[in-house]
C-alpha cells in the first residue's frame, strides 16, 4: 500500500513540473509572435511596463492601490484587445498568448475555490491514476461499477430459484455499491462473496476498492494465494515486513479467492488467522471473495477462522448464483 500522501505529493510536483512548461511554451508564443510582427512586440513591452510601473505607483501611494489597479486593468483589457487584432493580421491564433495550462479550472495549480480550497478533479484524477498503478489495483481503472455490465449475465429463471441470475447479480451490485458509498474507516463492517467461479465476484469486489479508493481511503487489494506467500516470506525471512503492515493497518482489506491458496503447515492457519484477527481488533474492515460456502470455510480452516470470515455482526454474506458466464460469454 502507498501512502496517499505520498501520491498527492507526486501529483503536486508533476503539476509543478507542468506549471514550468506552460511558461516555457509562453514565453517562446512571445518570441514567435514578436518575430513575426514589430507591433505586436511593441504591444507586449507597453504592456510589461504598465505592470512595473503599477506596482511601483501602488507601493508608493497605497491609498490610491485599488484606482490604480483598476485603472491598469483598463489599459491592460484595452492593449490586450489591439494584440488579438495584431495576432490574427499576422497569421497566429488571435488567443495565441493566452495563459497555457492543461487544466482550464485550476490552471494547473490542482486546487479550485476561494476562499475555501478543495482538490481539482484533475488532482483527484492524478492521484488515482497513480494509486492504480500499483500493486494489486491494477485492474481497478477496467473493473469498476461504472464498467459493470449486468447484461452479460443470463436472464432466463434458475431452476429451484425465484429470480434469474442477471436478477440475482443486479441484487447484489446494489448492496455492494450501498456499501462502497457508505464506507467508513473504523467501522468493521464487510462482505464475503461467496460462489463457485465465473459468477462475478472478483469483478464486484473491484467495484468496491475502486470506489473506496476514489473516495480517499486506503485499500490494499491482494490474492490469497499472494497473502499466503508473503506471510510465508515474512515469517522465514523476515522479508516484505511493510507489506504485511499494510494489510493489517489499510482501511479496506480486499482478500479474493480464499480457499485456493495453498495450505502450507504453520503457515497458511496462523497468517490467516493473524491478519484476520488483528484487523478485527482494530474494527478494520474486509471483503473476501471464495468458492467455499461458510460450511466450506470452517471445514477448510479452523473454527476461529470461521467465526471471524462468517460473523452476521460484522460480515454479510453474499451467495452467487447460477452458471459461469465467462463460459456462456465464448458460446
Amino acid at each position: 500500500m502507498v501512502s496517499r500522501e505520498n501520491i498527492t505529493r507526486e501529483a503536486l510536483s508533476d503539476l509543478e513540473a507542468q506549471r514550468a512548461q506552460n511558461l516555457a511554451v509562453e514565453k517562446e508564443r512571445r518570441a514567435e509572435a514578436s518575430q513575426r510582427s514589430a507591433a505586436v512586440a511593441a504591444l507586449l513591452e507597453r504592456r510589461k511596463q504598465l505592470f512595473f510601473t503599477g506596482m511601483r505607483s501602488a507601493f508608493a501611494s497605497p491609498g490610491q492601490a485599488r484606482a490604480i489597479s483598476e485603472n491598469m486593468q483598463r489599459e491592460v483589457e484595452q492593449i490586450n484587445a489591439q494584440l488579438r487584432v495584431e495576432l490574427e493580421a499576422c497569421g497566429l491564433p488571435k488567443d495565441y498568448l493566452q495563459p497555457v495550462s492543461r487544466c482550464p479550472l485550476c490552471r494547473d495549480t490542482g486546487y479550485v475555490g476561494e476562499p475555501i480550497r478543495e482538490q481539482c478533479v484533475c488532482l483527484k484524477r492524478a492521484i488515482l491514476h497513480k494509486l492504480y498503478q500499483n500493486d494489486g489495483l491494477q485492474g481497478l481503472e477496467r473493473e469498476n461499477f461504472d464498467t459493470f455490465d449486468e447484461n452479460i449475465f443470463p436472464d432466463t429463471p434458475i431452476e429451484g430459484k425465484r429470480n434469474t441470475q442477471r436478477g440475482y447479480i443486479r441484487k447484489i451490485r446494489g448492496i455492494c455499491e450501498t456499501y462502497a458509498d457508505g464506507f467508513s474507516a473504523g467501522e468493521g463492517r464487510g462482505l464475503l462473496l461467496c460462489g463457485t467461479t465465473g459468477l462475478g465476484k472478483t469483478f464486484l469486489m473491484h467495484c468496491i476498492a475502486q470506489r473506496v479508493l476514489e473516495r480517499g481511503f486506503s485499500v490494499v487489494v491482494i490474492s490469497a494465494y499472494r497473502l499466503t506467500e508473503r506471510m510465508r516470506r515474512f515469517q522465514f525471512s523476515g522479508e516484505g515486513e511493510d507489506q504485511v503492515q499494510d494489510m493489517i493497518a489499510c482501511d479496506l482489506l480486499c482478500i479474493d479467492d480464499l480457499g485456493s491458496e495453498p495450505m502450507i503447515r504453520g503457515v497458511t492457519v496462523s497468517a490467516l488467522y493473524h491478519i484476520l484477527n488483528e484487523r478485527r481488533n482494530a474494527n478494520r474492515a474486509l471483503v473476501v471473495t471464495t468458492n467455499c460456502d461458510s460450511d466450506g470455510l470452517y471445514e477448510k480452516y479452523d473454527d476461529r477462522i470461521g467465526a471471524r470470515l462468517c460473523d452476521a455482526g460484522r460480515m454479510q454474506i453474499l451467495q452467487f448464483v447460477g452458471e459461469d458466464v465467462r463460459r456462456h460469454l465464448k458460446q
